[in-house]
């Protein structure tokens, strides 16, 4: 090797791990911006405590009300959500997975279980000002209830038909304006027509254009989402 060559090859080198120094340093950084930062709250406000005096009540996920499990309640996060909740009068924390819906109290963001207000000091008051953070989300609701919207996903069940010409010609007026059709068999005779996969985000959009195309009376179920 040529003494302009190995020069070439040591600069080459000096570059590259110059490089690699230079990424490993903005990812420290951030890493070290992030710890100062601390939790992310999304939101803040009163958390109150709930029980229920009848046996074996049910939750809104469909779980039998357990007072001694570390849970709650909120109006719009995903069942099987962990929350940290925050109690910022004594900096005491608990870890709650959400089962159920409420509180309807204005003011107040969440219903903890008699478990989880004595975890962070608050059985006593009732109340507390709280932050809550997300540890975790899940994918899918953890419900036992197949009720539409569950899953974020729709199937928008159109109706029954006996003629195999129908369905055929339904079929391909929902394909042309981009709905994804399924079809199924219905005691040996009907033949069951839905579109699949409707975002929660997309269903008043296309119930609007469901109804411009003659379908008015649409039963909406629950959707398993798509495959990635």
């Amino acid at each position: 090797m040529t003494v302009a060559m190995y020069n070439l090859s040591r600069m080459r080198a000096l570059q590259h791990w110059k490089r690699v120094a230079l990424i490993v340093i903005v990812s420290l950084c951030v890493f070290l911006q992030l710890i100062s930062a601390g939790p992310i709250y999304f939101e803040e406000g009163i958390a109150s405590w709930y029980t229920s005096d009848e046996p074996e009540a049910l939750t809104a996920n469909g779980e039998i009300f357990d007072p001694t499990a570390i849970a709650a309640a909120h109006k719009t996060l995903k069942f099987g959500t962990i929350v940290r909740v925050h109690n910022t009068l004594n900096e005491t924390y608990v870890d709650v997975r959400i089962f159920d819906r409420g509180p309807y109290v204005e003011g107040r963001i969440i219903d903890l279980t008699p478990a989880a207000a004595e975890a962070i000091d608050m059985l006593k008051k009732g109340i507390a000002p709280v932050k809550l953070e997300i540890i975790y989300e899940p994918q899918f609701p953890d419900s036992r209830y197949d009720r539409p919207g569950d899953t974020g996903w729709f199937r928008l069940q159109l109706g029954s038909f006996s003629s195999v010409t129908s369905v055929y010609n339904l079929y391909r007026i929902l394909i042309n304006n981009s709905f994804k059709v399924g079809i199924e068999i219905v005691e040996s005779s009907f033949i069951r027509i839905h579109v699949r996969w409707i975002h929660e985000t997309e269903l008043d959009n296309s119930l609007e254009k469901l109804a411009s195309l003659g379908f008015n009376d649409i039963l909406k179920r629950s959707e398993i989402p798509p495959s990635p």
